[in-house]
């Protein structure tokens, strides 16, 4: 009986110390009442939600997908806009623990975020959900007005790894923005699938060296031997530059993964 009583005490000294004037102790609380998992401590935490200390708003949310209560999930969902990208990730991440179907569409529309990190933490969380149905969601994000929602989409995919993804991020090769380009070139190569080989073999010519990039990078992963021609003249001809990256390195790095491959009787 002592011990529930010092439980119940520690449990009403965190939750008052949410209110505290110190935001590291705000936030201190927020983690700790989040390992207790006692549910008392859930409309607090969502209060907390809204501190003006984003490392509140944080922890708070880490410590609501810890505890696990259905009550969270709109408040969560609320947090998914915060302009605050820890507390915007954290919510996604305990979304995806919650496991409630309603996070799916608003973690489809969380995407807008630029920072491409958040498609990360999106993309586990929709798998958490409902991996089907958040694949056929991402594959139709592809062709968002949006091209930040279309970049962050096939990150997503490449995290997720769904081979239904291929051919929707084949055709996102020729999307109008370099970046959306870039991600899509190397979502297949994470997917690692030979139906993108001859796409990405022409996407060596793209006029953004970004794109370049992703594309010499994922058939080397991808590691079909076709591809050796191609880039042996990126190699030898694009001699453009990317802050600490060339092209030349790139082709170069691509060619060994694959002559590697070769050797170990892989192809």
């Amino acid at each position: 009986m002592e011990n529930l009583d010092e439980n119940e005490a520690q449990i009403a000294a965190l939750i008052a110390a949410l209110n505290d004037v110190d935001s590291d102790v705000r936030a201190n609380a927020a983690c700790a009442l989040g390992e207790i998992g006692d549910s008392r401590a859930v409309e607090p935490l969502i209060k907390a939600l809204n501190d003006y200390d984003s490392l509140v708003g944080a922890n708070a949310a880490v410590a609501l997908g810890e505890i696990g209560d259905s009550r969270a999930v709109e408040p969560l969902i609320k947090a998914l806009q915060a302009g605050d990208s820890d507390v915007l990730v954290n919510a996604a991440a305990a979304l995806g623990k919650i496991g409630d179907r309603r996070a799916i569409e608003p973690l489809i529309e969380a995407l807008q975020n630029r920072r491409i990190e958040v498609s990360y933490f999106i993309a586990i969380a929709l798998r958490q959900i409902d991996e089907i149905r958040a694949v056929a969601l991402l594959i139709a994000a592809l062709k968002n007005q949006n091209s930040d929602v279309r970049a962050n989409a096939a990150c997503a995919l490449s995290e997720i790894g769904d081979s239904r993804a291929v051919a929707p991020l084949i055709a996102t090769l020729n999307d109008e923005n370099s970046r959306v380009r870039s991600y899509a070139a190397a979502a297949l190569g994470d997917i690692g699938d030979n139906r993108a080989v001859e796409l990405l073999i022409a996407a060596l010519q793209d006029k953004n060296i970004n794109v370049r990039i992703s594309a010499a990078l994922s058939l080397g992963i991808i590691g079909d031997s076709q591809a050796l021609p191609y880039l042996e003249r990126l190699k030898l001809e694009d001699k453009s530059t990317y802050g600490w990256y060339s092209m030349t390195d790139i082709a170069t790095e691509a060619i060994e993964k694959i002559k590697a491959r070769q050797q170990d009787g892989e192809l």
